[in-house]
């Protein structure tokens, strides 16, 4: 039973994900408020791959994270340069790893602003803990990126 259901979620992913890319890619539905498509090169394999994920705006820059080892965000660590397809539109960026504990209480900041009903459930931490406290919770998961515009 527990094989089952850890196939599931990878299931739904690669049948999901397709349609999310085309839906967020080209603007259509309430989704491209909350998803962007990352273009990205693999690692090892030097092949471009696209990927819908979660977003924030921040100023010019724009904010992301991921609650595991997706392959994404293991990508734009060897390769930063990304094209993001926010709302149909390309942007080149430059992925920087956010890891210090004031970096990350300012995303949170944005997140409980933009995305208040998934604060929680993203990030394991109570809406209501002050973002200093939570980014040095060790609750608090996840992994955040801020891609810069270049």
């Amino acid at each position: 039973m527990a094989q089952t259901e850890s196939r599931r979620p990878t299931l739904f992913l690669k049948l999901g994900n397709p349609i999310m890319k085309f839906l967020v890619g080209h603007n259509i539905g309430p989704m491209s408020n909350v998803l962007m498509v990352i273009q990205h090169t693999g690692r090892k394999t030097g092949r471009e791959y696209s990927t819908p994920i979660g977003y924030a705006r921040d100023g010019d820059s724009i904010v992301a994270f991921t609650l595991g080892g997706s392959q994404w965000y293991r990508n734009i660590q060897t390769n930063p340069e990304v094209t993001l397809r926010i709302k149909g539109k390309p942007l080149r960026a430059r992925a920087e790893l956010i890891n210090e504990p004031d970096d990350v209480a300012r995303v949170l900041d944005i997140y409980k602003r933009d995305q208040p009903d998934n604060y929680q459930r993203f990030f394991g931490v109570p809406l209501d803990m002050p973002s200093a406290e939570a980014a040095r919770s060790p609750g608090l998961r996840a992994r955040y990126v801020r891609f810069h515009p270049i």
